[in-house]
Order: C-alpha cells, then sequence, then structure tokens
C-alpha cells in the first residue's frame, strides 16, 4: 500500500487505555489519523482517578514502578512529578509491628533490617542475593522458561522460610497480584522484584489519571468518541449500543475483545478482584512513605498506607488520605466500618478517626494468568485479516506489557496496510 492510500486508511481502536493510546500515537507517527472508541467518559482504562472533597483517590491502589522500559520511553516522568515511596514496608502480624526496609538503598537503616524480626538473617541474604541477580539479568529473559512454577514454588525452591514467605512475601506479592496463594508465574514474581529493586515504585503528583492524559496530549491526529460503547462487530463495521454503525478499513480490540467477539476471541479471561477504601483523617500516625502489609491471614486487609505522605497533592492541606486495599471484594453491609475498626486495631491507634470517602470495587482489577509473555512478535497481535487485539491481558498484567501490546498492535497494522 502506498503512503497516500495508508494515510486514508480508516483504522479504529476500541478501548482509550494505556494500550489503545500508545496504539494511536505509532498510527500517528505512520501517517494514520486513527479513530478512537471509548465506553467512558475519558481516557484510562483501569487507570482513573477521581476528584471528592479535594481528595485524589485512584481507581485501585496504584503505582508506577519507574524502572518499567516501555514507560520510560513514552512518558516524561519530570512533567509528571513523580512522588517516591520508599524502599520497604511496614509488616503487621500477630500484633507485632516490623519494618523491613532495603538498606542497599537506605544504607542508615542497615542495622535495623539486621535486627528486624521479620525474617532470619538466612531470609535476609536470600533477599539481597535475589536482587543482586535479577539487576544483573534483562527483564526479557525471566519470561523465556516454557515451564513456569508458581511464586510460592519459585520461593520455596529458592530456599525462603516459610514464615518469612508469609510474614513478607504473601502480603507484598499477594497485594500486587491480587491473590494470596501466590500461584502467579513465578516470571512475574521475578520481574516485579527486578522493577522495586532498579527503581522506584511512584505516584504521578496529580494523580495515577496524569499517565493516560499525558499519553492522549502527545497525539495530535487522534479523533476520540467517547461514552460510545460498542456491542457487536458485522461486516466490517462497529456496531454501537445505540445502533450507530462505525466502519473500519483495520480495528484495534484494545479491551476485553470476549463481549463483542465471542466467536473469535477465544476463552474469556478469568481476572483477580479487589477492593480499594479511601479514608479522610487527621492525626494518624504511620511510617513515613511506607506501604503497610497486614500479614493475618484472618485480616480482610491485604495493605494500606497514608498517600499524602507520598504525594501530598492528594489530600487538602492539614488532611491525609488513607488508602486501604483488601484482600476481595467484601459482602458485609457496613464493610466501611469494619475495615476502619481493623485498621485502628492493625496500628494501634483504638481513637484514629476515619471518615470514608470512597470505595471502588474492582472485579477486573487484574488479569489471572497461567502463562507469561515479556512480548511477542507484531504478527502475533493479528486475529483475522482485519482485527488485531492489545492489553496487558496478552503479556502480563501491568502498565509496562499494556505499553508494549498496544506497540505490538499498532506494528501488525502497519505491516497489514503495507501488504494491501
Amino acid at each position: 500500500m502506498t503512503t497516500l492510500k495508508m494515510e486514508a486508511a480508516r483504522v479504529v481502536v476500541i478501548g482509550a487505555g494505556v494500550a489503545g493510546l500508545v496504539a494511536a500515537r505509532h498510527l500517528e507517527k505512520a501517517g494514520i489519523q486513527p479513530l478512537v472508541v471509548e465506553a467512558t467518559d475519558r481516557v484510562g482504562g483501569r487507570i482513573k482517578t477521581d476528584q471528592v472533597d479535594g481528595f485524589l483517590l485512584d481507581h485501585g491502589f496504584q503505582v508506577l514502578l519507574t524502572e518499567y522500559r516501555e514507560a520510560k520511553h513514552y512518558l516524561d516522568y519530570e512533567t509528571l512529578k513523580l512522588r517516591n515511596f520508599r524502599p520497604g514496608a511496614v509488616v503487621y502480624r500477630n500484633n507485632t509491628i516490623a519494618s523491613v526496609v532495603d538498606p542497599l538503598r537506605e544504607p542508615s537503616e542497615i542495622f535495623r533490617a539486621i535486627l528486624s524480626s521479620v525474617g532470619s538473617i538466612k531470609d535476609k541474604l536470600l533477599v539481597w542475593n535475589l536482587q543482586r541477580e535479577l539487576k544483573a539479568t534483562p527483564a526479557e529473559d525471566l519470561f523465556k522458561s516454557k515451564n513456569q512454577v508458581s511464586s510460592i514454588v519459585f520461593l520455596e525452591e529458592y530456599g525462603f522460610s516459610k514464615a518469612f514467605i508469609e510474614a513478607f512475601f504473601v502480603p507484598f506479592f499477594g497485594g500486587i497480584f491480587l491473590e494470596n496463594e501466590l500461584k502467579t508465574p513465578a516470571p512475574m514474581l521475578r520481574f516485579v522484584f527486578k522493577m522495586f529493586a532498579s527503581g522506584h515504585a511512584a505516584l504521578p503528583a496529580g494523580g495515577m489519571e496524569e499517565i493516560p492524559r499525558q499519553l492522549k496530549a502527545q497525539l495530535t491526529n487522534t479523533t476520540f468518541r467517547f461514552n460510545t460503547k460498542v456491542a457487536e462487530i458485522k461486516d466490517q463495521k462497529l456496531v454501537t449500543e445505540k445502533g450507530e454503525e462505525i466502519p473500519y478499513d483495520v480495528l484495534i480490540i484494545a479491551t476485553d475483545p470476549k463481549k463483542i467477539l465471542p466467536r473469535l476471541a477465544g476463552p474469556p479471561t478469568a481476572y483477580h478482584a479487589t477492593s480499594t477504601l479511601y479514608y479522610a483523617s487527621t492525626g494518624g500516625q504511620l511510617a513515613d512513605r511506607l506501604i503497610g502489609l497486614v500479614a493475618d491471614k484472618t485480616a480482610i486487609i491485604n495493605n494500606f498506607c497514608l498517600v499524602n505522605q507520598v504525594a501530598s497533592d492528594y489530600a487538602p492541606e492539614g488532611q491525609q488520605l488513607l488508602s486501604v486495599t483488601l484482600k476481595d471484594i467484601p459482602t458485609m453491609a457496613n464493610a466501611e466500618e469494619v475495615v476502619a475498626q481493623e485498621i485502628r486495631k492493625i496500628s494501634r491507634q483504638p481513637n484514629w478517626e476515619l471518615r470514608p470517602l470512597q470505595r471502588y470495587d474492582l472485579p477486573k482489577a487484574l488479569p489471572s494468568l497461567d502463562h507469561l509473555s515479556y512480548d511477542y512478535p507484531a504478527t502475533e497481535a493479528r486475529l483475522t485479516e482485519q482485527i488485531f487485539l492489545a492489553g496487558d491481558q496478552l503479556l502480563f498484567g501491568s502498565l509496562d506489557a499494556a505499553m508494549r501490546s498496544g506497540r505490538r498492535a499498532a506494528e501488525g497494522v502497519l505491516v497489514a496496510l503495507l501488504r494491501r
């Protein structure tokens, strides 16, 4: 196909999440003017931020890992005004509170790390050894094994004690994977561990939605149709829920394809669920810029933190914003008060005043995948002659994977158009 014909191609992207936005960027660079169709009122997909009573509330507790290769390529970190968590966590277990801070990143913490009740000396040496190994290993090499054992099996075989796995790895990675049995394939644990060891967990000053907003701002020749839900695809046309038809020459589906292509999309993707509750408070005392991990098996809370300690713009001056992530979506009627009481007990602050702000139930928070891939050729993004797929469910659940999948889908489209 000539350049003139390529520029005239009607390329439509379903989904204005990170994958769809990155795909649109690459299409624009090739001279195409894509149309992005989005079911909600704005860009972001699962990465959105609401403003409530002067607080910034992300849709679920999310962070940007600054070592993500794709993020470093597509995002301007300085403009995002990233605010970093400290490298570590506070573990709440059996009525005890112990901090686990990386002494290699914060040398002043070395003696506290050695004396910490979380993990034996052997466990701590294994952590530092694993850090060293992963830092020296390219990210793509972590996913090459065809036989991907679970994260829990990997940790056991590496030599970590059962007590340390339950006290640290289960609440920490359980909060990331949104499942506490650590059945997630081990490449994901090694990849995330590498990202934490080499970079920072960070929040944009204006909320996580600043990430997709920045990606959208980079687009100059893309048209957006918001509040437009696609009901089906028929005869190279999108049919919206209102009956409108949108024709295309090539289509990228950057959302769950099962709803609109049930016959072609294969088995549905399973997802992990969670709930995040936000509270306004004053006077709460938690370790500065560290995530609190709850290691008690009977607790409904997985992790919590004062978000404003990391990024002050998340809360009005003089107030605190407490984020609490649960192990699952609660079914009790008074969940907000039950969670608040558990926080007071765990943190040993029985009189901590917590005012519920918002609750986000996320039944599709993260794809649950049995086998993970770091990357794939652009041609593998192709579903049919005219339809390509994008989304982190094709690789592994992360912002990094979503961006990579969007790039691969766009590259696949360009190859297909050139061959016409």
